[in-house]
Parts: C-alpha cells; structure tokens; sequence
C-alpha cells in the first residue's frame, strides 16, 4: 500500500513537471546542527542531520521547493513541499507541507506525521557579494494517524525565525549559513540544565545550518 501511494506520487510529479513549464532552479546539500536540550553527563550532544533540496520555477514569481532531510543516527526521515510567491521584491510569501517518518527497530517507516504552514521572508544585499535574508514560519495544524483514522495533534512549536546570509564561492556554487531560533511549548522542569529556557514552558532551540548551492 504505502509502495503503491509513493509510486502514485512519483508519477504525478512526473506528469506535473510534463505538462507545467517547469524550470529547475537550485540544488542544495544542507548541513544542520542542532544541540541536545538537556545534558548528559555534563556535556551536552549535538544532532547532524542531512538534507537535499531542489527548486523548480514556474515563472518569474512562482516557484516550489522539495526538501528531504535525515538526521543522522538515523530515527526520522522528513519531507518537505513548499509553495513561494514573490509579489514584489524583496519580500516572499508561501506556505507548504511537511511530512515526518520514524524509524522502528526493523528499519521500517512509521507514520507519518504531517504538518501545514505559511512562511514569510524579506531578502537584499549586505554586500556586494553577499546577499541577506530573514523570516519566520507559522505552523498551522499537524495531523498523525491514530486508531481511528487522523488525529489533529496541539500544537507544541510557535512561528520560527531565521536569519541567513549567502555569497559566491565559485561559478554556479554559492555557500549559505543560517540559524533558525524555534520556540517549543515544553515542561522545561523535566531537564537538569535546559538550553534556550524562557520560562517553565517555553524554550527557544537554535539549529545552525550551512547549504553547498549548486545552480545548473
């Protein structure tokens, strides 16, 4: 079943991409680190994931970016679709959705949870040869299969931040570091020496990102 609904999907992308002008944008390979929100024997662990990304533009204001990510132990596999309008420059707005498999104890996908959101963002030039840029993404609902079909769960992450700057490192490959600050609803009591702590209920992770582009 699940092979027949990935299959399905395939095909549609294919058609899509068949019937629509689509023009293919930029790649991406993404490093992201992520520190553990408690320690563990006074140190505190970091999480590498890995993500590919590709762009494809519709037209000039139009475009769609697919995104794969893994972390690296590995537990979770996570997908990514997102729509983006750029209604004038400099500002672009969108939305998309996420998707979340877990991995069980014989290699297997579980799940999987899915997530909608709408994003934002504003960009210019700091300098002449690197280029800025800041936003946030609002989550609007997550849904998980449950014993009786989907199950709306609350939600725990408030709208991100991000800031990024990006220049030219060689012809058609640019380098891209960004950190994302994500406000998480969370019993903050639970840890011995929490990072990001506002409140008993609130933290603020931080993941700190470096993307290799590659523009065909």
């Amino acid at each position: 079943m699940k092979k027949g609904i990935l299959l399905a999907i395939l095909l549609f992308l294919l058609s899509f991409t068949q019937t629509v002008a689509v023009e293919l944008g930029p790649m991406s390979f993404g490093f992201h680190f992520s520190p553990a929100v408690d320690t563990e024997g006074g140190r505190r662990p970091w999480d590498l994931s890995l993500s590919f990304g590709v762009i494809a533009r519709l037209d000039q204001s139009n475009e769609i970016e697919f995104l794969v990510i893994m972390d690296s132990s590995p537990t979770s596999l996570g997908t990514s679709i997102s729509y983006c309008l750029s209604p004038a420059e400099p500002f672009v707005v969108g939305a998309g959705l996420n998707a979340l498999w877990a991995f069980d104890s014989d290699w297997k996908l579980v799940g999987p949870v899915i997530g909608a959101f709408v994003h934002a963002a504003a960009s210019g030039n700091i300098s002449p040869d690197l280029h800025g840029a800041a936003g946030t993404s609002f989550p609007l609902v997550t849904l998980a299969p449950g014993t009786d079909g989907w199950e709306m769960l609350p939600l725990v992450e408030l709208p991100s931040l991000f800031l990024s700057a990006e220049g030219t490192v060689a012809d058609q490959l640019a380098l891209q570091g960004r950190v994302t600050l994500q406000p998480v609803i969370v019993d903050t009591t639970q840890f011995e020496q929490p990072l990001g702590r506002i409140t008993d209920d609130l933290l603020i992770l931080p993941t700190f990102s470096t993307f290799v582009r590659f523009s065909p």
